[in-house]
């Protein structure tokens, strides 16, 4: 029979494909809590809950299940649980008369029906630990027969615990004839701006970056002519942001 022979490289790179194949998908149910952000909110319910003395448990952790999990008498779960599950959750700690105070969704905080919880809507946009950005409310049952409530305070301090935790990334100015997603997102919003290919050339990093860092996201060398429109574009842009703002 015939044999053909492989390169360990290609054995290696087929089984790297295969194991990828069972790694689990990160998922907004897999949206773990950066600490700063998870110790801003429990000060916030410390201060305007009656919690004192109570057992703060979290059952939501990877390979958890909440259903087994051991509650200790009088507890309170104070978590960030699947938000695709939630309601089955708050009905299941409902029916047990387990008390909780959750991470929930913003788009879809009302959507269960006979809500018999309180909704905090803060809309704070959270960068969770894999990296999603979610704009996030929560639901609990210790504030009595409060259906929907706001805290805009609070709101304040979550942002700014989610600034502490956010990797700090160098930023670096680029002449005018480069180009990024990012550069060009900030004229998206207000202004058209159109490059032909002629006008252009896309490039990973400039020649003064060789061994060092790269453009993020790519980027784009433009001509002259077409770096100068860009310039005026990023100008009428802020103009117009400013003229947003003010509105």
């Amino acid at each position: 029979p015939n044999v053909i022979s492989r390169k360990k490289s290609d054995v290696f790179n087929d089984y790297d494909a295969f194991v990828e194949k069972f790694k689990p998908k990160k998922t907004t149910d897999d949206c773990y809590t950066p600490p700063a952000v998870y110790d801003a909110i429990f000060g916030w319910l410390r201060e305007n809950a009656n919690i004192e003395g109570r057992e703060i448990v979290r059952p939501f952790y990877p390979g958890g299940d909440f259903e087994r999990y051991e509650y200790p008498e009088g507890c309170i779960v104070v978590d960030n649980p699947p938000f695709s599950i939630l309601a089955k959750i708050c009905r299941w700690y409902k029916a047990r008369n387990i008390d909780f105070f959750l991470f929930a969704p913003h788009l879809t905080l009302f959507s269960p029906r006979n809500i018999e919880w309180t909704c905090i809507v803060t809309y704070s946009p959270i960068i969770y630990a894999n990296g999603a950005i979610v704009s996030t409310d929560f639901v609990s049952t210790l504030f009595g027969d409060i259906r929907i409530m706001t805290a805009p305070e609070w709101r304040r301090r979550i942002v700014a615990a989610g600034k502490k935790d956010k990797p700090q990334l160098p930023k670096y100015k680029y002449p005018n004839n480069v180009a990024s997603p990012s550069l060009l997102g900030k004229i998206a919003p207000y202004v058209e701006f159109v490059v032909h290919a002629s006008e252009c050339q896309f490039v990973s990093r400039l020649d003064s970056q060789k061994g060092g860092p790269v453009i993020f996201g790519g980027g784009v060398i433009l001509s002259d002519a077409k770096a100068a429109e860009k310039e005026a574009a990023e100008k009428e842009a802020a103009e117009k942001e400013a003229e947003r703002e003010c509105i």
